[in-house]
């Protein structure tokens, strides 16, 4: 099942991109695990996938970021196939249902992980982390610990990493 809606006049949509999947499948080992797919999903439009365990969800999502290579279709982020593409090419941030945050780093680390990654200027990671961390209501909690934090400020703290990069596409596990 999907649900769909569309978040219209934000600023903060500027650089999105729509995702088209054309006749996605996905297989392990012979194994079809994911029937052909063809969806769009707008710019600005806001996606769920519903469904049981099983039945695809987050190999859809896994086949988007460039997790798992798809057995045929197409992958678009834009006008930009992404099928062949590795995950970092692809211009996107996927926060996933563990989080993954780094537990030995401090939550200002962890935000600022992907954008060091990318050779960033330290004071744009420095603005870009605390306008992250604002966003999600975190600023006072930028010194703590992974462990220090609740699984709901954990998860804030991973969505925050996420948009700090400015992905074209966010997905949420």
């Amino acid at each position: 099942m999907l649900m769909k809606t569309t978040v219209t006049s934000s600023p903060s949509l500027a650089g999105t991109s729509g995702i088209t999947l054309d006749s996605l499948r996905v297989s392990y080992h012979g194994n079809v695990v994911l029937k052909p797919l063809s969806l769009t999903i707008e710019p600005g439009e806001v996606l769920a996938l519903i469904g049981p365990s099983g039945s695809g969800k987050t190999t859809v999502l896994r086949a988007i970021a460039g997790f798992v290579q798809p057995a045929g279709g197409r992958i678009l982020i834009g006008d930009t196939d992404v099928t062949q593409l590795p995950p970092y090419k692809r211009g996107l941030a996927m926060v996933v249902q563990n989080y993954a945050l780094f537990p030995h780093m401090k939550v200002e680390d962890n935000v600022a992980f992907g954008l060091r990654a990318q050779k960033q200027p330290r004071g744009l990671i420095a603005e870009r982390v605390t306008e992250a961390l604002k966003i999600v209501g975190m600023a006072d909690y930028a010194t703590r610990y992974p462990h220090q934090l609740s699984g709901g400020q954990q998860q804030r703290v991973a969505i925050a990493r996420a948009i700090a990069v400015r992905p074209r596409v966010l997905l949420l596990e």
